[in-house]
């Protein structure tokens, strides 16, 4: 077996990999991958055998990632996907291990994936970095607390210069949330229109305020994205949502993971639940410290640190992390650790999922000198976390 970036010439097998195990080819979403897509604007990895024949795939995506403050470029990881002849053999690893070493070669720190299954990645230090909380209920419980007229709302065609604005303001006080440039948002209203998505945009005073991406299917009422500058206009849009009665019988709706809409709700066997949404991983542990901003009001201090990867040996590091006001310097070091993580529990760190106190608490990451955690609380902050990009 080898496992290589593929080509154009080879890329009839990846269409054909992707109509055995995900839309067929006569599908517009599809068509609109390998047409406009696939190849051009994103990069697919695959293993080959004797005959050159793709036993396995995955494809990376692009996205900037707005992450604690400052922009990333993170590969997202779709489309992984093994031919049936070759399944059971115990070639998921090598295709990881090339994909590590292309985007290291390339200077990614991170990379995100979202998991049919979780337990197919968290042997390979892939970590839940995002949540959120999930709303699936009668559309008739969904009753919410009344709100003035000042917010009209309409329903639209999919418009960028109206929506992109709205998204932008809002995302821009949370982290690891995709930028959306002109090429993302293109991408997105492409597939929302193929797929016929359907949006509404609240207004106050004429002014767009927010909007909310839908889809009515199988008697259900689908919110694929809310976006609101406060709990009114929300709230306007999930009023929205609730007068389909007629059209549908049943509501969905992924929230943030800090979203409170369930304290309106008169039945609380409604109030929906947390679910874990997306995994990332760290591929360059130094590169991703090198690129941490630092608080200026963080204390001159330090932290020894054990870092360990099962899969990319350069990523194993023994590092004296010392801190200062608007400053990191990490150091090779041979003291003794006072705290050892994965790079699972690494990645949730730096991400904001958790801080270093609830890993800890979580078995995560083993501490040999408490004091330090006060340390990794301060330097990595927790963070409200919040993407919704699936393709």
């Amino acid at each position: 077996m080898t496992f290589r970036v593929v080509n154009e010439a080879r890329m009839n097998q990846v269409m054909d990999l992707w109509d055995y195990c995900f839309e067929k080819k006569d599908d517009p979403f599809y068509q609109w991958y390998f047409s406009e897509y696939c190849g051009k604007n994103n990069m697919v990895i695959g293993g080959f055998d004797e005959q050159d024949k793709l036993q396995n795939m995955l494809h990376l995506n692009p996205y900037m990632l707005q992450l604690r403050g400052k922009q990333q470029l993170t590969p997202y990881i779709v489309g992984v996907a093994t031919a049936p002849e070759a399944r059971g053999q115990h070639l998921f690893r090598p295709l990881l291990e090339t994909t590590f070493e292309v985007l290291r070669s390339q200077g990614f720190a991170f990379a995100l994936l979202m998991p049919i299954y979780a337990g197919i990645y968290l042997p390979y230090q892939f970590s839940f970095c995002y949540y959120r909380h999930k709303y699936d209920m009668e559309l008739e419980k969904l009753q919410l607390s009344k709100i003035g007229s000042d917010l009209q709302v309409a329903r639209m065609a999919l418009n960028k210069e109206v929506l992109a604005p709205i998204y932008q303001n809002i995302t821009q006080a949370w982290n690891g949330a995709p930028v959306r440039t002109d090429f993302q948002w293109n991408k997105l209203l492409k597939v929302h229109e193929l797929e016929n998505v359907q949006c509404a945009v609240v207004y106050e005073a004429d002014e767009p305020c927010g909007y909310m991406f839908y889809k009515l299917q199988d008697k259900t009422f689908n919110v694929l994205e809310l976006m609101a500058q406060d709990f009114a206009v929300r709230n306007r849009l999930l009023q929205f949502a609730a007068a389909h009665k007629s059209e549908a019988k049943h509501f969905t709706w992924l929230a943030e993971a800090w979203d409170k809409t369930y304290l309106s709700f008169v039945d609380h066997n409604v109030s929906g639940t947390l679910q874990p949404f997306m995994m990332a991983r760290c591929l360059d542990a130094r590169l991703a410290l090198e690129n941490l901003p630092v608080a200026d009001d963080m204390e001159e201090n330090s932290v020894v640190l054990l870092l360990t990867d099962n899969i990319i040996d350069r990523n194993n590091h023994l590092l004296k992390i010392k801190t200062a006001p608007g400053k990191l310097e990490a150091v090779s070091t041979l003291d003794e650790e006072e705290a050892t993580m994965d790079m699972g529990a690494f990645t949730q760190l730096y991400f904001g999922a958790f801080t270093a106190t609830e890993l800890a608490q979580a078995g995560k990451i083993k501490v040999h000198n408490t004091a330090k955690l006060a340390v990794l609380d301060k330097l990595f902050p927790k963070c409200h976390n919040y993407i919704n990009e699936y393709f």
